[in-house]
């Protein structure tokens, strides 16, 4: 299978939260997976490590270089802000400071064909609406 990581998820298993472990673990597991960010996730992955920790910062930027990296088309933009005018009117909201962030992460999973593999419930929530969405 083909997956795109959350920046969350990427974090929490820096972090070795074991439900963010867990999950990549068994993806790493699969003989056929490949997974994908875009250069957003790797930016808010890495600025999030600690300066002192030199050592984890550099086996984390080569760790998330493996990965295939997405481009983030004006059509992604696009259909990430149509998404999120959707939601808006639904009175659908996710939380965070991120929010637009959360819909480009999405928008690109989506596009890309990809499972999206994220620890933020928000997700879930995104995941129905963007159904609805679709069938209009």
């Amino acid at each position: 299978m083909k997956y795109f990581l959350d920046t969350n998820l990427i974090i929490d298993f820096l972090a070795k939260k074991p439900e963010a472990t867990e999950k990549i673990i068994q993806i790493v597991k699969e003989d056929d997976s490949e997974i994908f960010v875009n250069r957003l996730v790797y930016l808010e992955t890495l600025r999030t490590i600690n300066l002192e920790k030199t050592r984890v910062f550099q086996d984390s930027k080569a760790a998330i270089e493996m990965f295939g990296f997405l481009d983030i088309s004006q059509e992604i933009y696009d259909q990430a802000v149509g998404f999120s005018r959707h939601c808006k009117a639904k009175g659908i909201t996710i939380k965070g400071k991120c929010a637009a962030i959360d819909f480009l992460h999405f928008i690109t999973a989506k596009h890309y064909e990809l499972v999206l593999l994220s620890n933020d419930k928000d997700m879930e929530k995104l995941a129905g609406a963007y159904a609805e969405w679709i069938d209009e």
